[in-house]
């Protein structure tokens, strides 16, 4: 089969969770045997328009107007809906057999197969309308009237894009039930696959480091600085920690618009000492910090469609804590009850952090978070679900043709710059 990934931006153009996922699921299925090409915007001028990767995925990128530029709301609609056409028909190579699927992550980009009534799949990953604001506050900011008429818009693309699929896909509950609310699609009529990741890459220690007891946990959170991750009120729960567990740390890994903010934040409450804020790091160095702390934090305030930070976490043998927020309890609730803070604000955070690390059941909880996530959520398994489901699209709808407004001479095939992979 020949997957056609559409996409907003895919890694390593972008370093988030939902460009990872595109970017490592493609990689596995062609580990299993297939073609796959993503259709994401350019995110920098030295971008090649067309690229091959050394694990052999391929990415064809388009235009997009600068941010800088006044009129950019307007332009950037039409910009991707033209992008995408040309990066689809540049992406169609044609096969003697197999099947092509065109498979949606992003609700923009999927405006020209909707609008060419191509047949698709969609993973939605989460209710883009909801969070775009809080997640691009730091791109562009708009007078209120266009914002409210540009998220109203973008809700009804998003919108049409689900109904119009062929398939829905989501990675929890939580998002399924918006998809529903949304769109008035009965829950039986979503896909339920979970996110994947690498569990061979994201592993605990091979060989443990002999340590002394500690007096305080290490707390370690991955997330972008923005409002609804919650790292603010994790910061916040700290005072609370210390009161009780003085030798308690925390390191915060990400970076957003909310940066300078938070750095005051841990100026202000003296807490320059036990609160590190590290940035952006690489990802041997996210899985080493997972595999020191004792807790790993998701303080979600809001919309965590998956919680792939959780499960890489688990992964490596670290127990995490989740606020009661959106998909976190259904990542780690069959565990115990105990990695799931009594709430969201800071006080509950820090009683939640208290009452897992005091607990006695904390040491068997560290020996079995990485069965709950390997092998179930590894790609293998994750992608042998998704190839099912194409091979039923593929047998009820037929492949995308030139009839379809996909005819397209020249693909990717020779010529294309090779990029190295994470090893």
């Amino acid at each position: 089969m020949h997957i056609v990934m559409v996409t907003n931006v895919v890694a390593p153009d972008k370093l988030g969770g939902l460009e990872r996922y595109v970017r490592e699921l493609s990689a596995e299925i062609v580990r299993q045997g297939h073609l796959v090409t993503v259709v994401s915007k350019r995110t920098h001028e030295l971008q090649p328009l067309q690229e091959e990767f050394a694990d052999g995925v391929k990415v064809q990128r388009y235009e997009v107007p600068s941010k800088r530029d006044p009129l950019f709301v307007i332009k950037y609609p039409f910009s991707v809906a033209t992008g995408v056409s040309r990066a689809i028909s540049a992406a169609m190579v044609p096969h003697e057999t197999g099947s092509t699927i065109i498979h949606g992550h992003f609700p923009l980009p999927m405006i020209y197969p909707l609008l060419r009534r191509m047949p698709y799949v969609y993973t939605c990953h989460a209710p883009v309308h909801k969070e775009i604001l809080d997640e691009r506050q730091d791109s562009y900011r708009l007078p209120a009237i266009v914002q409210d008429a540009f998220i109203g818009t973008f809700k009804v693309v998003e919108k049409l894009v689900i109904r119009s699929a062929k398939r829905v896909v989501t990675l929890s509950q939580f998002v399924c039930d918006e998809v529903v609310e949304l769109t008035a699609k009965p829950p039986e009529g979503v896909t339920r696959i979970p996110g994947g990741l690498d569990t061979s890459w994201f592993s605990p220690e091979p060989q443990p480091e002999t340590r002394e007891p500690a007096k305080g946990p290490r707390l370690f959170t991955a997330r972008r600085l923005v409002s609804r991750t919650g790292v603010e009120e994790l910061i916040r729960a700290m005072p609370f920690v210390l009161e009780q567990k003085p030798d308690a740390r925390l390191t915060v890994a990400g970076d957003g618009p909310l940066r300078e903010r938070l750095q005051r934040i841990i100026t202000e409450l003296g807490l320059h000492e036990t609160v590190h804020l590290v940035g952006r790091i690489s990802d041997a160095d996210l899985r080493d910090w997972y595999r020191r702390a004792d807790i790993a934090v998701t303080p979600t305030r809001t919309l965590e469609g998956f919680g792939l930070s959780t499960v890489e976490a688990m992964a490596c043998g670290a127990v995490p804590l989740v606020t009661p927020v959106a998909a976190n309890p259904e990542i780690v609730g069959k565990l115990s009850s105990l990695l799931v803070a009594p709430g969201a604000d800071a006080r509950g955070i820090a009683d939640g952090v208290l009452k897992l690390w005091q607990a006695p059941a904390y040491t068997s909880l560290r020996a079995s978070v990485r069965s709950e996530v390997h092998p179930r959520l590894g790609w293998p398994e994750v992608c042998r679900q998704y190839l099912d489901l194409y091979r039923d699209v593929s047998k009820n709808t037929g492949r995308p043709s030139a009839a379809g407004g996909l005819g397209a001479e020249q693909g990717l095939r020779g010529g294309l710059k090779p990029a190295p992979a994470r090893s």
